[in-house]
């Protein structure tokens, strides 16, 4: 019999943790306590305690080419960046492809997870869920954990001193959906993450003014780069990867104020190059300019109508608060002792397996905060996490897992603190999705490549890194991969040519740089002549 897999939740994670389980050979079990798949994309009108909720307005930060899973590319007619619509049906596409929705047991909610008794044997686990319609609970032996719960569902909210005394609205950005109700009032919105500079901007145009508390400060980018690029098809490459950061900063951050000069927006962190966080915002900056937006240090103390500033200045007359003040996670499900957390520091080696449990059947899929894209993270971790299951792959030693994890403990909490989830769960995107791979044995073959197909790996090396390049060899090899990876240009403008545009405004280009050389030779020539013959 086909050894059984748990897998908690059927949201992104859970989604692609059951394919990889079928590609390994097991059987998995989802439970969705939900309706329908998607989790967090699985838009309600409606915020509900305890699950994920998203804004109405709110579109990916990442590009389709980025955030596909490696052997399903988004269709070519979708936007570059798409709003939660989209990355809706395109999650039914991949269910209904790889026929995944049969493995789902919907409105099912997991109660309990624990160690069977003879765990350290077998290493089974006793999964306690109940049917949500009927009230039923039904313990299960099975062989392996995936916990793809997620960790946006739990809003954190701060202690701020004298928010309780605060006489107006006090909302978390979890609960937030639109701007009615937000007409003609003055905001406060505390926090400078990405769903922060949405809300903001969105309030912004509708209410009567809005201020915009950050304590560190921080640097913005915008979705899109030179000539309207998408920007993470130039900033995830490889090439860019290898220069060394002491290189590289200093063109970095030349490129980030170029756009705007964020000291006189008030956004600079108050700290040299690690200081403050990276956000993704179009339209900020605008708001800022217009008048719409100002922006203010870190709080004191709140008062019934305002708040006080560590810089002594005071807002009055405060209609309502808006914590964007992120997500903090738990996994009260699981056993005591299976996950340890330091505040929000998890020991976990490599963000997937409890340090110290052994045997390592139970892993957990989805705990990354990237600067980069999401999905196909969670799907190297679970084919992984299938393959570690399936014996086809290895992880360290206990010892060698806990001095891996004791030493990012240290360095967290010495660069960022352990306070934040948004610092001790953030991962490099290329690094590391090659360091699975590497475990895994998918890792693209770049030397081979420079000598067997140098095109190929001119587009790899140089382009963007597009998740195709996990599958051309190897475990899961995907025949498509390749070309996939070479269609990446023609795909992205593809849903952009919807008028036959003219060639005047490039013409122009070249047209005035002509103009300029003739009157160069020109102006040379007038004054050989003047100097030599006249």
């Amino acid at each position: 019999m086909n050894k059984t897999v748990c897998i908690v939740g059927a949201g992104v994670s859970g989604l692609t943790s059951i394919k990889s389980c079928l590609e390994e050979g097991l059987l998995p079990v989802c439970f969705e306590k939900d309706t329908d798949i998607g989790g967090l994309w699985n838009y309600k009108d409606t915020p509900k305690d305890g699950d994920p909720s998203l804004y109405k307005s709110c579109s990916a930060n990442t590009t389709k080419e980025t955030m596909c899973f490696s052997d399903f590319p988004v269709p070519r007619e979708f936007p570059n960046f798409m709003n939660h619509v989209y990355f809706k049906k395109y999650l039914d596409l991949y269910a209904e492809k790889f026929d995944l929705r049969k493995y789902i047991k919907f409105q099912h909610s997991i109660e309990r997870i624990q160690k069977a008794e003879d765990f350290f044997e077998y290493g089974d686990w006793l999964i306690t869920s109940i049917n949500l319609r009927t009230g039923k609970k039904e313990t299960t032996r099975m062989n392996f954990v995936l916990a793809c719960n997620g960790h946006l569902h739990e809003p954190n909210i701060p202690k701020f001193p004298g928010l309780d005394r605060f006489k107006g609205k006090v909302i978390h950005t979890h609960d937030y959906k639109d701007f009615y109700g937000y007409e003609g009032k003055r905001i406060l919105l505390i926090g400078n993450g990405n769903s922060g500079m949405d809300v903001a901007s969105e309030l912004s145009l509708h209410a009567k003014h809005l201020y915009m508390s950050t304590r560190k400060g921080f640097h913005i980018i915008q979705r899109t780069s030179n000539e309207g690029r998408p920007f993470d098809h130039i900033l995830f490459c490889r090439f860019r990867q290898d220069i060394p950061w002491s290189l590289m900063r200093p063109f970095m951050y030349h490129r980030i104020y170029d756009r705007y000069n964020h000291d006189k927006y008030g956004l600079s962190p108050n700290l040299r190059y690690n200081g403050g966080t990276v956000s993704i915002t179009d339209e900020l900056p605008n708001r800022i300019i217009y008048g719409k937006i100002t922006m203010k240090t870190g709080i004191e103390r709140f008062t019934e109508n305002g708040a006080i500033f560590i810089d002594g200045t005071e807002l009055k007359d405060i209609d309502v608060i808006v914590l964007a003040t992120g997500y903090k996670y738990s996994y009260d499900f699981l056993e005591e002792g299976v996950i340890q957390l330091d505040y929000s520091f998890p020991y976990l080696y490599d963000l997937v397996w409890p340090v110290d449990l052994q045997p390592a059947t139970l892993a957990v899929i989805g705990l990354v905060q990237p600067f980069g894209p999401v999905p196909p993270i969670v799907e190297m971790q679970a084919r992984w996490a299938t393959r570690i299951f399936a014996e086809k792959c290895q992880l360290p030693s206990v010892a060698k897992r806990v001095a891996k994890v004791d030493q990012k403990y240290v360095l967290s909490k010495r660069r960022f603190g352990i306070e934040s989830s948004r610092y001790t769960i953030i991962v490099d995107y290329i690094p590391y999705m090659d360091k699975i791979a590497g475990c895994i044995g998918c890792k693209p073959p770049l030397w081979r490549l420079f000598f067997s197909d140098n095109a190929l790996w001119r587009k790899i090396y140089f382009g963007g890194t597009t998740p195709p390049q996990w599958r051309l060899h190897g475990p899961g090899k995907w025949e498509g991969a390749q070309d996939a990876i070479l269609r990446v240009e023609e795909n992205t403008w593809y849903p952009l040519r919807t008028r036959q545009a003219g060639t005047n405004s490039k013409e122009g280009i070249y047209e005035g740089w002509i103009n300029l050389l003739k009157k160069l030779i020109l102006g040379l020539l007038l004054l050989i002549f003047v100097k030599y013959i006249v």
